[in-house]
C-alpha cells in the first residue's frame, strides 16, 4: 500500500486491518516529511493519490473494503 501519514482514507484502512493483520502489509510512506519516507519508490510508480494498493504489479487507487482486496489479490479463506 501507498499512502501518507496525513492521509485519513489511509488511516481508515489501517483500521479496517487492525494492527495485528495490517503488519503483514507492505507499506510504503510517501510524504516526504513521513516517518521511513519511501518517496522515491511513490515516484518510481507514478502513484497520484492515496491509498494505492499495488497488487500483482497492477495499482489500485482508493479505499477499498477488505472483500475487495481479497477479490483483486485472489485471497481466499
Amino acid at each position: 500500500m501507498y499512502g501518507a501519514y496525513w492521509c485519513s482514507h489511509c488511516f481508515n484502512q489501517k483500521q479496517e486491518f487492525g494492527k495485528t493483520a495490517y503488519k503483514a502489509i507492505d507499506y510504503y510512506e510517501c510524504a516526504e516529511d513521513g516517518y521511513a519516507s519511501r518517496r522515491d519508490a511513490c515516484q518510481a510508480r507514478d502513484i497520484k493519490g492515496y491509498p494505492t494498493w499495488e497488487i500483482g504489479g497492477a495499482l489500485y487507487p482508493g479505499e477499498k473494503t477488505l472483500d475487495e482486496l481479497a477479490a483483486l489479490s485472489g485471497f481466499v479463506e
